[in-house]
């Protein structure tokens, strides 16, 4: 996570003037991340359909928490420099929080855009080139970093990935997974359509059921684990009476 974490800031940046994301405040009691990290990856993609997703990052104040040899050194802000091997067709939007373009601050959930409509197939691993600005003492010290450890991955022709774009929803994921308090449920509309969520425990009772006004692109709800015992839970989305299904674990 120290080596992702610089890496995930950067790859959300791109150009704040046209930034649609929404800060999302559930991980603003975690000490730093990235989400997803690279083992959970960025969603993937086919040619020719519309891709969205969005990547949330918390930046610690304590540079040392990233990396131990910078320990002593305070976070004022991060601002990418370069992301190389986008998908063609896929642009990086980021949701600037200072009056400087693309940059995040120490201590504020920030969140960022990959969006688009690839062009050409492949695995595209991305190189994230970016300056991290810190203060030792009364001196602010631009430090360069690069990164690696993100790719996505965009199909030809994907049977799955068809048949549930098709019906208008895909990329379905919850995060955290699993989860104590909280955890963000979150998937793709390719069009805008109002889509239902049903949460079940693993004897098919249902323990939630919500109506959502779907938008087209990214989409997200905040499920809470008030009443739900530690276990295993399958949700589904429905849209126009077709579903995609996800599994999620509560442990407190």
């Amino acid at each position: 996570m120290r080596r992702t974490l610089l890496a995930g800031l950067l790859i959300v940046i791109g150009s704040a003037a046209n930034a649609q994301c929404t800060p999302n405040q559930l991980y603003a009691d975690s000490v730093y991340g990235v989400w997803p990290d690279t083992l959970e990856g960025f969603s993937s993609g086919m040619v020719s359909v519309f891709y969205s997703d969005t990547l949330i990052l918390l930046v610690p104040e304590e540079a040392g928490l990233i990396d131990p040899q910078f320990d002593g050194f305070v976070i004022d802000s991060v601002a990418l420099d370069q992301v190389t091997n986008l998908p063609p067709g896929l642009a990086v939007e980021c949701n600037s929080q200072t009056g400087a373009e693309c940059t995040f601050l120490a201590n504020q959930v920030g969140c960022g855009l990959i969006e688009g409509t690839p062009t050409s197939a492949g695995v595209y691993d991305m190189t994230l080139e970016v300056t991290a600005y810190t203060f030792l003492g009364f001196f602010v010290l631009p430090v360069p970093q690069t990164f690696t450890g993100y790719s996505i991955t965009i199909s030809e022709d994907n049977t799955s990935i068809t048949s549930n774009i098709s019906l208008g929803v895909a990329q379905l994921r919850n995060s955290p997974n699993p989860f104590s308090d909280r955890t963000n449920i979150e998937f793709t509309l390719r069009r805008a359509a109002q889509a239902r969520l049903k949460v079940f425990n693993l004897v098919g009772e249902e323990v939630f059921n919500r109506i959502v006004a779907g938008k087209q692109g990214s989409n997200s709800v905040v499920l809470g684990a008030n009443g739900l015992e530690n276990g295993v839970y399958i949700y589904t989305v429905e849209v126009a009476g077709h579903s995609v299904t996800g599994r999620m674990v509560v442990n407190r």
